[in-house]
């Protein structure tokens, strides 16, 4: 039954450094491929490898707002856990920041220059934006988190106003090499500590993406709320964020035809191999119609097709899955010998660069915007200090010039 990850034994953090002692009493757990859960007596640290064939990230849309984690996440196919996708105002659950999940943008938010943003495209390979950084949205965006940076090149910030008061937090960030999401979701902490546990984790940029009540991590084998509520029920909230597992979550059709390279002529006598950019081959078989038709129903990831037929050139095709939908991968033979080479495209984002937010009226010595979530805790909007080239994610980023 999925539930809600139970993490009793709660204590404030008074020591953030790391120690031997300290880890042989966080017990860590595989969720999934590429997906790994530690539970620690004061909080708990997920990691997920952004570059498995297995692992998706999945952002809640604006129209499942108003759900509790639980409700949200039992939704979602192959969930392995969720978290916090970033501040927000209630009673309305409109998330502060830009916000994006499965591909669609949360119409009534944008990036205002008080929060850091980091967003992902549909392959998991994303980029950090700091919050001096007004980031507008863009097709490249499927799933986006606005936040308070917390880490920036792997020290945490200095907390602000509402940031320095101890309560359940939420962060999430990535590794210094891009290939991993950290996600560290704290008992009672401020933001410093909430970074410096995340820069402990492995975070060189992050931010905090939710605090009080609805500050939760839910995972599908798990029995309670990290953080208890007054009655003990889930708060709702706005957006959320999943890691999925893509072997046992949503599925697609792939289907298409093997025809011969510039002519209206078919090869149902050719054979249709499935890999995953691994190298595995995940199906095989022939057309099954004399058009030479073929589809096989698979998990949404990434794929290599290939066709081969005695006399033609094996031919391939890159294929990337839609949840829920069809995607054509038709592959056209030429006469020869030999076979094409398929390679992925690198992991790479080309992005930004993105114009200065605009500068923040004066509000005193001090003063930072400040806004309330569904905890009614205050949630300072400070901007990282000075601008720093976009941050690797996935396995690879260039900025666009």
């Amino acid at each position: 039954m999925r539930a809600v990850l139970a993490l009793r034994s709660w204590m404030v953090v008074a020591a953030l450094g790391a120690s031997a002692s300290a880890h042989a009493q966080c017990p860590t757990r595989t969720l999934a491929t590429g997906i790994s859960l530690s539970t620690c007596a004061t909080h708990a640290v997920a990691i997920v490898d952004l570059g498995s064939d297995d692992v998706a990230l999945r952002g809640a849309r604006s129209s499942e707002r108003g759900r509790s984690a639980s409700a949200w996440a039992g939704s979602v196919d192959g969930a392995a856990f969720a978290v916090q996708a970033g501040p927000f105002s209630f009673p309305s659950f409109t998330p502060r920041g830009l916000t994006v999940g499965a591909g669609e943008h949360w119409s009534e938010t944008v990036d205002d220059g008080t929060l850091a943003v980091l967003g992902f495209d549909g392959r998991g390979v994303g980029v950090f934006v700091p919050a001096d950084r007004q980031v507008p949205a863009e097709p490249w965006q499927e799933t986006v988190v606005s936040g308070i940076p917390v880490v920036r090149d792997g020290v945490a910030l200095a907390c602000h106003d509402g940031g320095c008061q101890p309560m359940p937090r939420t962060g999430m960030g990535l590794s210094s090499d891009g290939r991993r999401l950290v996600v560290v979701v704290a008992r009672a902490v401020t933001d410093a500590e909430l970074g410096a546990l995340m820069a402990e984790a492995g975070v060189r940029d992050g931010l905090r993406s939710g605090s009080g009540a609805t500050s939760a991590l839910w995972d599908e084998t798990g029995d309670e709320w990290v953080v208890p509520s007054s009655d003990g029920e889930g708060r709702a909230g706005a957006a959320w964020l999943a890691a999925v597992d893509r072997s046992t979550g949503e599925q697609f059709r792939l289907r298409g035809v093997v025809g011969v390279a510039g002519e209206e002529r078919f090869l149902p006598d050719a054979t249709v191999t499935v890999e995953s950019v691994g190298g595995e081959e995940v199906a095989s078989g022939m057309p099954i119609t004399e058009g030479a038709y073929w589809e096989y129903r698979l998990p949404v990831r990434e794929y290599v097709v290939r066709a081969a037929r005695s006399g033609y050139r094996t031919g391939c095709k890159i294929c990337v899955g839609v949840p829920g939908e069809d995607v054509w991968c038709s592959v056209f033979l030429s006469e020869g010998s030999g076979a094409e080479t398929c390679t992925p495209a690198p992991r790479t984002l080309e992005v930004g660069p993105y114009a200065a937010a605009p500068t923040t009226p004066d509000m005193g010595p001090g003063s930072v915007p400040v806004d309330r979530d569904d905890g009614g805790c205050a949630a300072g909007g400070a901007s990282a200090r000075g601008w720093a080239a976009l941050a690797l994610l996935g396995l690879g980023l260039r900025r666009r010039r």
